[in-house]
């Protein structure tokens, strides 16, 4: 991502942070010498982004039409994960190293699934990364389609629930 995209008021997405907003340019002084940084706030906190690169693991927040693209993939058939705990975890890992919005959108439909087939349960790490992947996923779309967390929940919960209903039609 170039550095010249970004001012001051853009939303954007960091794969760890989630979203945040930038609100000012501030310079900061590491190792005897002054940079300047971005000063972005999500809602857990503060965090400083170097204006002069901008990380490849930094993207703008997706479009309108991204995520009603995004919703409706989710409302489709759910793709099972692997039985094995240890391959899940592999595969899951491996997909949020490079996350788009699509393999966020994917993995919540998937795990969410799998938590509700009959006599399965998600483990404790699974649960915590569908619990993440929800939230940075309504946060953004809260901010793109500039609702409310809740309506943006009733968008997301909607979307699993037809994908839900498709696996209970077999």
């Amino acid at each position: 991502m170039a550095d010249e995209e970004l001012e001051i008021g853009d939303w954007i997405v960091h794969q760890q942070h989630g979203v945040g907003q930038i609100k000012e340019l501030e310079a900061k002084k590491i190792g005897g010498q002054a940079k300047k940084y971005f000063r972005v706030e999500t809602s857990r906190g503060v965090y400083w982004l170097p204006t002069e690169s901008v990380p490849d693991y930094v993207r703008t927040v997706s479009s309108e039409y991204k995520f009603r693209k995004v919703l409706r993939l989710i409302r489709e058939h759910p793709q099972l994960l692997l039985k094995n705990y240890k391959e899940r975890n592999r595969q899951i890992s491996e997909k949020l190293e490079h996350a788009t919005l699509e393999i966020k959108g994917e993995l919540i439909r998937d795990l969410y699934a799998r938590r509700h087939q009959e006599g399965v349960n998600l483990s404790a790490l699974n649960e915590r990364q569908l619990a993440d992947l929800r939230q940075q996923f309504l946060r953004e779309m809260s901010v793109v389609l500039d609702i409310e967390m809740q309506a943006a929940e009733e968008k997301l919960k909607k979307a699993l629930t037809k994908s839900i209903e498709k696996v209970d039609e077999e």
